[in-house]
């Protein structure tokens, strides 16, 4: 079974290549509910190395690399590992440092990137993790993650992705889409998939990248309003950026917009509005009945955000229940559900004035034009099929089209090709199987020095 293993694998990829452009549909696992104590994060199945291996990385829509966790880092947090050893195209970049510590480090390496047997790219830069320390108290991310974007700064000659796929001819077309609306979560690369999203996709030119600036692909959007339809007073002319893992919008003064009912609509009156934490500015709305209201005998209304974002004329309305407003727990008030929309940080000097995160991000359908030689870089947004829109929002038009319109023109598949997944050998390096699932197997790293037990089920 090895064998018929490691020969299926070797077919795969070697005819991963598409003979003609292509493009690929691949579902996403996302949260059903963004949760205060856990990070919101998308995973996609990802081919690395020859013979390919699947590692599931979180979607990252601000860096260009990709990084992986090594099977032989002891405390890599996650399910999904790479195996440097087991990869013929794996080659260590000796030019290139990690800028690794004690505490968090790994090597620099190339290596081959798929997407489910139908493209891949050679000679990809790739970050391997080999030390994630316990004492480590960056962002513990599971299994890694895989940046899709580009232009990005960077001193040295680095090896994308999508730019590579792009400049080798394999996708029908230099874009993505994103869908991260719960029920119908995809990334789409080469093609935006009609079944995804309605109405127009709304193009907004991407602003040239700066190097003070704390996000990338930063674009103008024209504000947010509240309940009364109005701009709320933020400033003219937003720069905005999209990230997939900010689990808040980011306002430059949040209480802007909490602080005037005209643009939040009543709070329940019998819980005396909401709860502000006067450090941090997080607001909170009255969800639960509590201690904190010995008084009440009624259970709260379920609490609402009315809260839209303005984009090139275009209103998108943002989700609330389970996004925007998160359920309780052990970050929010008793009796409180925290909401997330935040004042900017300020560690932002220069721009984004607006972080446009999670929330916004499973409200909207998301596409990116890569830049090439002849075309700058676009983001789209239209809304995803299935969620609860009217026809009023769905059909609203633009205030301006973009005048590259060459740029925006893409060529129709003529089909979609069948995702592919290697199949899992007898008994993969420190893994073994899930109970219950046939092909399904997990990482368990020093099972070997466990005492095995003997069950006396008479006693």
């Amino acid at each position: 079974m090895a064998l018929s293993h490691f020969v299926l694998s070797l077919l795969l990829a070697r005819s991963v290549r598409a003979t003609s452009p292509t493009w690929i549909s691949l579902n996403l696992t996302a949260p059903v509910a963004l949760l205060d104590d856990e990070l919101a994060v998308n995973y996609v199945d990802v081919l690395v190395g020859t013979p390919p291996q699947t590692v599931q990385l979180a979607v990252d829509m601000q860096t260009d690399a990709i990084d992986v966790y090594s099977s032989e880092c002891p405390f890599c947090p996650g399910w999904s590992f790479f195996d440097e050893s087991l990869s013929s195209s794996y080659k260590v970049n000796n030019d290139r440092a990690l800028n690794g510590s004690n505490t968090f480090n790994g090597t620099w390496a190339f290596d081959t990137i798929g997407f489910g047997g139908v493209v891949q790219s050679e000679n990809v830069d790739l970050g391997v993790l080999t030390t994630i320390s316990t004492n480590y108290s960056g962002l513990h991310l599971r299994n890694g993650g895989i940046g899709l974007i580009t232009d990005t700064f960077r001193k040295t000659a680095f090896n994308r992705l999508i730019p590579g796929l792009i400049s080798s001819g394999q996708l029908a077309n230099p874009v993505i889409g994103l869908n991260l609306f719960p029920n119908n979560s995809k990334l789409t690369i080469g093609w935006l998939d009609p079944s995804d999203y309605v109405g127009e996709i709304n193009w907004v030119p991407l602003e040239k990248n700066q190097e003070d600036w704390y996000k990338y692909n930063l674009f103008k959007i024209d504000g947010f309003s509240g309940r009364n339809g109005s701009l709320i007073p933020f400033g003219d002319n937003l720069l905005a950026a999209v990230d997939t893992f900010v689990k808040s919008i980011t306002v430059p003064n949040n209480l802007t917009y909490f602080i005037d009912t005209n643009y939040t609509g009543p709070i329940w009156e019998v819980y005396e509005g909401f709860n502000i934490d006067p450090d941090e500015h997080q607001v909170s709305y009255p969800c639960n009945k509590s201690t904190n209201f010995p008084n009440v005998t009624e259970t709260p209304p379920h609490p609402y955000a009315d809260f839209k974002v303005h984009i090139n004329g275009v209103s998108y309305m943002i989700d609330s229940d389970n996004n925007l407003i998160r359920p309780p727990s052990l970050f929010s008030p008793n009796g409180f559900c925290n909401v997330g929309i935040v004042s900017t940080s300020s560690q932002i000097t220069t721009a984004p004035q607006s972080i446009l995160g999670q929330p916004f991000l499973r409200s909207v359908y998301l596409a990116y034009r890569y830049p090439t030689d002849s075309c700058p870089g676009y983001f789209g947004f239209a809304f995803p099929k299935g969620a609860n829109r009217t026809q009023e929002e769905i059909s609203q038009r633009p205030t301006s089209t973009p005048t590259s319109s060459q740029c925006l023109s893409f060529t129709k598949p003529t089909s979609t090709p069948t995702v592919q997944r290697p199949a899992g050998p007898d008994s993969p390096k420190g893994s073994y199987q899930a109970f219950g699932e046939e092909n399904v197997w997990v990482p368990l790293r020093g099972a070997e020095l466990l005492v095995k037990g003997v069950w006396n089920i008479t006693g």
